[in-house]
């Protein structure tokens, strides 16, 4: 299905994300992915990712896809969860810079309204002219969230502990040298600030210290990662709303 047939190139998005996000691509051949996934995929007018490069015929053995004009519908339009997950594997795999791309190509599209024709948002997919189709047929607030919380925020559990390694870039930090997100877990409610009082970027900053309801859990420590075990999570959450801060450094 892909690579060079009859002296056209030929590439998909979903074949360059499943290699990236079951772990069996290398750190040189995600580079080398994402690379092409710009030079070939990247429309240069709308900004975004499209599902494929033009065929230019029909394949009715690959299904209903390629029976749509190409830039509409599956046959090379943006669609968004595809671009959600191409996101997410790239920071699961910490290309970080570059799955912060992919993501912003998503909101530019979407606020682009004179383009999109829609109230901001995750279309399922978005066709050649930009426009947004199918505001309300999508997975893809599931996965951009997801994405935010788990990877860009990087809040999520590991075995049942509470595990926090930001992947957070300056850009996040251009308003304020704070940012923070609100989830629950544990069936408790906590927000998590992280604060990076140098706006310094992904890869130059580390965990410096920890504070949880303003007890410092940890402090003159220099980590990429945190994990709070369950147990120490649920005695110190003892309030509806609870607070850990981070500081980046």
């Amino acid at each position: 299905m892909e690579g060079k047939i009859k002296g056209l190139l030929r590439m998909t998005l979903a074949g360059q994300v499943f290699p990236i996000l079951s772990g069996l691509a290398s750190s040189a051949q995600i580079r080398s992915i994402f690379k092409n996934a710009q030079k070939y995929l990247k429309d240069p007018v709308c900004g975004g990712f499209r599902l494929n490069t033009d065929f230019t015929e029909e394949q009715l053995n690959l299904g209903r896809a390629f029976s749509f004009i190409y830039g509409d519908k599956e046959n090379g339009a943006f669609f968004s969860h595809m671009n959600v997950m191409f996101a997410y594997a790239l920071y699961s795999r910490g290309f970080v810079k570059e799955g912060r791309r992919v993501l912003s190509s998503i909101y530019k599209m979407a606020e682009n309204t004179p383009r999109s024709k829609i109230y901001p948002g995750i279309p399922e997919y978005f066709n050649s002219e930009g426009r947004g189709m199918y505001s309300y047929l999508t997975g893809s607030a599931s996965w951009f969230v997801l994405a935010l919380l788990t990877q860009v925020f990087g809040i999520r559990g590991e075995y049942g502990d509470l595990l926090i390694e930001p992947k957070l870039t300056s850009e996040e930090f251009y308003a304020s040298r704070i940012v923070s997100i609100t989830c629950p877990f544990a069936h408790k409610t906590v927000e998590v600030k992280f604060i990076n009082p140098a706006k310094k970027d992904y890869g130059s900053y580390s965990i410096t210290k920890i504070t949880f309801n303003a007890k410092i859990l940890s402090g003159n420590i220099k980590a990429k990662r945190y994990l709070i075990p369950r147990g120490k999570f649920l005695a110190l959450a003892d309030k509806k709303h609870n607070i850990i801060e981070l500081t980046l450094d």
